[in-house]
Parts: C-alpha cells; sequence; structure tokens
C-alpha cells in the first residue's frame, strides 16, 4: 500500500513538473529569403533581426546567398527590427570557419509582419 502511495504521488509531481514547463510559448513567424552583396549571393553568414522593443532575437545562417529562420534558426513575432548582416567569403581557414569577412557587419532596419514572410536584401557596397 505504502508503495502504491508512494508510487501515485511520484507520477503526480512529474505531471506537475511537465505541465509547469509547458507554459503557452509565444508564436514565433517564419522569414527567409536572399542575401546579395555586389549582385552576388553571400557565400556563408549570419543574419540577425534585433526587436526594437522587448522581444526575442530573430537569426539564421545564410548559405549561398539564401537563409531560413526555420533552419538553424528562430523566426521573429513580427513589428520593428534592426537588421544585421555578417557576410563571408565561405573559403575555411584556421580560425575564420566561414572565411573572410566581405564586408564590414550591415546594419539596417525593417518592418516584419506578423506572418510568415519574405524578406530579400542586397547589402550596399561599402563606402
Amino acid at each position: 500500500m505504502k508503495r502504491e502511495l508512494l508510487r501515485a504521488s511520484q507520477v503526480f509531481f512529474l505531471g506537475l513538473a511537465a505541465m509547469s514547463g509547458c507554459s503557452k510559448e509565444e508564436k514565433l513567424h517564419r522569414v527567409s529569403g536572399t542575401v546579395t552583396h555586389n549582385g552576388k549571393p553571400i557565400p556563408k553568414g549570419l543574419i540577425f533581426f534585433d526587436p526594437k522593443t522587448n522581444g526575442p532575437q530573430g537569426f539564421a545562417n545564410i548559405v549561398d546567398g539564401k537563409y531560413d529562420t526555420v533552419q538553424q534558426g528562430k523566426g521573429v513575432r513580427g513589428g520593428s527590427y534592426d537588421v544585421r548582416v555578417n557576410g563571408f567569403d565561405g573559403k575555411v581557414a584556421n580560425e575564420a570557419p566561414f572565411g573572410q569577412a566581405l564586408f564590414p557587419e550591415y546594419t539596417g532596419t525593417k518592418d516584419l509582419p506578423q506572418e510568415d514572410s519574405t524578406y530579400d536584401l542586397e547589402v550596399p557596397k561599402s563606402r
């Protein structure tokens, strides 16, 4: 009897722990697109979506000029974002896993909808 009571209480507390960990997560939306520099796809890089208000940062890897927050990234909730792009030549070298930088970090802004969207970006030539 004691063993059954102990077992039942363990199951109860495990259930409570599981339910407390299942908080309602914020709906994040997919952003995908292309990123080019000098008219050519960026071989390797990163794109970040930093919210201008509180909220999670979105990001994705850039591979052969394409990115998708669903693949190796995190979506956005929509709203106004500061966008940052780091682009590399993709030629792996010691201490340069993405290769050499093609340009200084690009920064810009973009309003993104509260739904899945596409955002293509041409990183301007450095001054």
